[in-house]
């Protein structure tokens, strides 16, 4: 409770301050202020794959602009979602860092860039770090199921990121940034515009550092240094009624290790992609679009003792996917799309899988978007994918959104999503040489199992071997959302969001059977049934130009339904410590899933003063949280450990020279707060500094 009210007594001064400033600023500005004057509406994409503008889309979405991306001073993705409401960024074991929205964690959120999908998952987490963002023009947030337009992965929620396109003919942009850690951030950007209008993008980012290491007793690093660049080239023509757009984008990382003098290592990644995408207007009212993207992503780890080579893993997957949609207007507003896809992806991993693993499936999908009249608008659409390697899935989805007062709408959708299964839980080969146990993928156990019974290697079944001979299910969900947005002014916007997500045939682990040696051998099942509930709200003020104020908070619930069960049937005992006697658990006494906190609360300060001098505060509480069982009843309640809430302040102030060179200074975690034993991505208090030059 003291964070908490230490939190609250910075913020409630600040305030005071800004709001001081803002009356002074507000009395000296002139009579037509532009503030006060129709704002251009926002347009997304996401959300139906059609440009839409953001205030008519019935769905609860974000959109991040470049202005906001460029005054926090981000380096990589996960600075700017991380800033967001109701988006958590969770560090996993293997030193990369996923998002989790509404309490759904990285493997069931897609990550887009242009509307095609990053690839590179080695434990469901797709590493955000891997993302620079100079050359990003906005980020795009959809919270809740979006299966019904983007199949898998997007059960939880999508974020669509919207490469830069240049405006002028030969601009150029130098961005340089060196912050604490020798952590160094380089950016450079041009382009060209010919006479008939092609228009040719070029982004280059370096980024390296020393890293980082929290914990002093040990022979580890928190994050060991590495460096890692990145290329991106766009190409875009439209004449008449063609246009044409295509790009590339590499990503080669470099990072070493060394556990002591004579054992150390090299991890290497290397991606790259490649998108074509045509567009052909047949008619006023008819278009025709479609696009084919190649993916590859390369991981390699060598391990070395004394000199000598001791394990070598790799992991490598291919992605293909193809996508055609015809899209009819209807008037001004309504529009129809249908669409038609196809996906192939292979993976291949030494030491855990066979070789060669591949997957395919063919998906098709139809969405109308419809007026009922000017204040009312609908989504109604559906997708159907069969896939080769588990059972075919139709995700539908329904929105509306209307008017019930002049300043004040209502948003509702209701959607299912799904995820499939991924190659680890359908395919994986493991086995622990040192401890001894095995985890296998569901789709293998029959070939492993007979193998091991062969070598006398196991001791007893305590799964039959039959209930292997039906495909593993997709985890599927139902996810609903209520939204009321009131915005009487371009100064005041207040968003508020309920949210419920029911997923059923969560896929799990679980003992199949005990090998001769003492140890278990796992697999995984359709076993749990989870819910997550919650609302996110966003209050937006801008008394002036000059002074924005964005405040946002997150109530979560995510709960086992299994458990809740056992709990309400008086089946499930704790204890308050190993030597206390145990008692009837109480079902307020369940905390909820791990890693997931109840509270999350952000401030954002934004305020522009004289002479091009702008300074901005940004801060996130969150709640604490549940990482381990630690009383031994296998789930998470209030007499286990909990990592204690926290507190990250940043601050940043930045001044524009003349026309073309801008400075900006900044600290990030300006508190200074660590917990080496379960944060590793808070570093402790971060100073840096960043030269812009735009021509």
């Amino acid at each position: 409770m003291s964070l908490i009210k230490h939190y609250i007594k910075i913020s409630s001064r600040l305030f005071l301050i800004t709001f001081i400033l803002s009356s002074y600023l507000s009395s000296a500005q002139v009579v037509n202020d532009s503030i006060s004057t129709k704002s251009l509406e926002e347009v997304i994409v996401t959300g139906t794959k059609t440009k839409r503008q953001l205030s008519s889309l019935p769905l609860p979405a974000k959109l991040i602009s470049k202005n906001e991306i460029d005054e926090i001073n981000s380096s990589r993705l996960k600075d700017v979602l991380d800033e967001q409401t109701g988006i958590i960024i969770v560090p996993d074991f293997g030193g990369g860092e996923g998002i989790q929205i509404q309490g759904l964690d990285s493997e069931y959120i897609l990550i887009l860039i242009d509307g095609l999908p990053l690839i590179g998952r080695q434990s469901g987490t797709l590493d955000l770090n891997r993302i620079a963002i100079g050359n990003i023009e906005q980020i795009e947030v959809i919270n809740g199921s979006s299966s019904s337009l983007y199949g898998s992965e997007a059960l939880g929620g999508v974020v669509n990121i919207i490469s830069s396109e240049i405006k002028d003919s030969l601009p150029l942009n130098i961005d340089y940034k060196l912050a604490s850690y020798n952590t160094n951030d380089i950016n450079f950007s041009t382009g060209l515009i010919t006479k008939d209008g092609k228009k040719f993008n070029i982004f280059v980012n370096s980024y390296s550092t020393d890293g980082y290491d929290l914990d002093k007793t040990d022979n580890l690093n928190t994050v060991d240094p590495y460096n890692n660049y990145t290329g991106f080239i766009k190409y875009s023509f439209s004449k008449n009624n063609f246009s044409f757009f295509s790009s590339a984008r590499i990503f080669d990382e470099k990072q070493s290790f060394k556990v002591n003098e004579n054992l150390f290592g090299d991890n290497n990644i290397s991606e790259w992609s490649s998108n074509s995408k045509l567009g052909l207007k047949i008619t006023d009212n008819f278009n025709i679009e479609s696009d084919i993207y190649f993916t590859s992503y390369n991981a390699e780890e060598d391990i070395s003792s004394g000199g000598i080579e001791e394990e070598e893993s790799y992991f490598d997957q291919f992605l293909i996917k193809s996508e055609v949609r015809g899209i009819v207007d209807f008037g001004i507003q309504n529009k129809f799309i249908l669409g038609l896809g196809y996906l192939d992806e292979s993976l291949s991993r030494n030491n855990f899988y066979k070789n060669n693993i591949t997957q395919s499936s063919v998906n098709i999908f139809a969405q109308f978007e419809g007026f009922t009249d000017k204040n009312s608008n609908y989504i109604i659409g559906a997708r159907y994918d069969n896939y080769n390697n588990y059972k075919s899935q139709i995700s539908p989805r329904i929105a509306f959104r209307t008017k019930i007062f002049k300043d004040v709408s209502l948003k509702s959708s209701i959607g299912k999503g799904f995820k499939a299964p991924d190659f680890r839980q359908l395919f994986f080969n493991f086995t622990n040489s040192t401890v001894g146990y095995s985890v296998v993928g569901h789709n293998v156990v029959i070939d492993v199992i007979s193998k091991l019974t062969e070598n006398n290697q196991i001791a007893n079944l305590i799964v039959p071997l039959n209930e292997f001979n039906q495909k593993l299910k997709p985890e599927t969900s139902l996810s609903l959302n209520l939204g009321l947005n009131y915005n009487p002014s371009n100064q005041l916007k207040i968003e508020i969001n309920l949210f419920r997500n029911d997923i059923n045939d969560l896929i799990d682990y679980r003992v199949i059977a005990n090998k001769i040696n003492g140890q278990n051998l796992f697999s995984y099942f359709n076993l749990n049934k989870v819910y997550t509930q919650g609302v996110e709200s966003t209050f937006n003020y801008r008394p002036n130009e000059k002074l924005n104020f964005i405040i946002g908070y997150q109530y979560l619930e995510a709960k086992d339904k299994d458990i809740v069960t056992s709990i309400n049937n008086g089946e499930v005992f704790a204890r308050k410590s190993s030597n206390s006697p145990s008692f009837v658990l109480q079902p307020k006494d369940y905390f909820g899933l791990y890693n997931r906190s109840k509270h999350t609360f952000n401030l954002k300060i934004f305020l522009e003063a004289k002479n091009d001098l702008k300074f901005n505060l940004r801060s996130k509480y969150r709640s604490k949280y549940g990482l381990f069982d630690s009383n031994g009843n296998d789930f998470l309640d209030n007499y286990d450990d909990f990592v204690k809430g926290y507190i990250d302040l940043d601050i940043a102030a930045s001044k524009k020279i003349n026309r073309s060179i801008t400075i900006n200074f900044g600290i990030d975690n300006l508190l200074d707060y660590t917990d080496p034993s379960n944060i590793s991505n808070l570093p402790g208090r971060i100073l840096y500094g960043r030269f812009n030059l735009k021509l």
